[in-house]
């Protein structure tokens, strides 16, 4: 099984709006609410995949009940942890398929106390039992600080494969960590490091010198340029042929839950890369985080290019 962690869910609101880019004034032809946040995004392309799993958020008031609800009416299997006082976020996600562009308005979340993120260790580190793999994904809650997220992985089952993709501090926190996945973009990595990455050469280079400080194995999400992966056994670069996005949003989570899905199931690191891209790249051709067509995955699986660099 998998477990997937959400510390800062959110209600993501997606409004189809055409022509909002060009307009004062715009009108919604279409409202769509879903449980929300980079861990629910990866639950929601596991299950596409066939892969068991289970959820964990923090969520707090009406809007916390909100994505509770949400996450029951899809289907998702989760386990929740609540917070005495504070609401959870709400996200916008503006889209206008035709023109294919969309923008993201991300609330920053409730304030977390220090008994409600340990209650929260504490659920998640009991669900972790059962998982073979924990995938602990986004963004910390204002309130919780880089020393409480270590804490937060440290709690983990020695049993279960840790998997993290976070940014800003909490990424620079675990960078020393020996977890077993580290999946990141180019700019979350780019900052974290205080360099420079825009080209899959450069993103090789810095996942290589990552890896030496504890992660065992690191990929690098480049956007249409693929992703690179780097372990023990060597270097990988894999991308798609072009194709026409209508929003990336949530290409990342989909592209964690096809990597996971992969080793799952015993694969290398090397073939996890090439059906995360895949899977990346299918989120991006339909409207919605985390969300893919399994015959988009299949067709862009076969057509990614797979290369072993050094």
């Amino acid at each position: 099984m998998l477990l997937t962690v959400t510390p800062n869910p959110a209600i993501d609101r997606l409004l189809i709006v055409p022509g909002f880019r060009h307009s004062d004034v715009c009108r919604v032809v279409e409202r769509v609410d879903s449980a929300g946040g980079k861990g629910f995004n990866v639950t929601r392309a596991a299950r596409t995949l066939g892969v068991p799993v289970r959820t964990c958020a923090l969520l707090g008031g009406e809007n916390g009940r909100r994505i509770a609800a949400l996450a029951q009416a899809e289907g998702l299997d989760g386990a929740w942890s609540w917070l005495g006082d504070g609401e959870s976020r709400i996200c916008l996600l503006i889209t206008d398929p035709d023109a294919r562009d969309h923008l993201t308005i991300n609330e920053i979340g409730p304030t977390v106390s220090p008994a409600d993120w340990t209650q929260f260790v504490e659920l998640v580190r009991h669900q972790a039992r059962d998982a073979a793999f924990t995938a602990i994904s986004g963004s910390v809650p204002p309130g919780v600080v880089p020393t409480q997220y270590l804490e937060l992985i440290r709690s983990l089952p020695s049993e279960t494969w840790v998997c993290i993709d976070t940014s800003g501090p909490t990424l620079a926190a675990a960078l020393d960590l020996p977890v077993d996945l580290l999946k990141i973009n180019m700019h979350e990595l780019s900052a974290a490091l205080g360099r420079t990455i825009q080209t899959p050469e450069e993103a090789c280079a810095a996942a290589a010198a990552v890896r030496q400080r504890g992660p065992r194995r690191v990929i690098v999400t480049l956007g249409a340029q693929g992703a690179v992966a780097v372990d023990a056994h060597g270097v990988w670069r894999a991308h798609t042929p072009p194709l026409d996005p209508i929003s990336p949003v949530g290409s990342g989570d989909a592209a964690l839950a096809g990597i996971i899905a992969v080793l799952h199931n015993g694969g290398s690191l090397a073939e996890a890369l090439r059906m995360g891209v895949a899977c990346g790249a299918a989120n991006t051709l339909v409207v919605g985080a985390g969300r893919m067509q399994r015959d988009d995955v299949a067709r862009l699986h076969a057509a990614t290019d797979l290369t072993a660099l050094h």
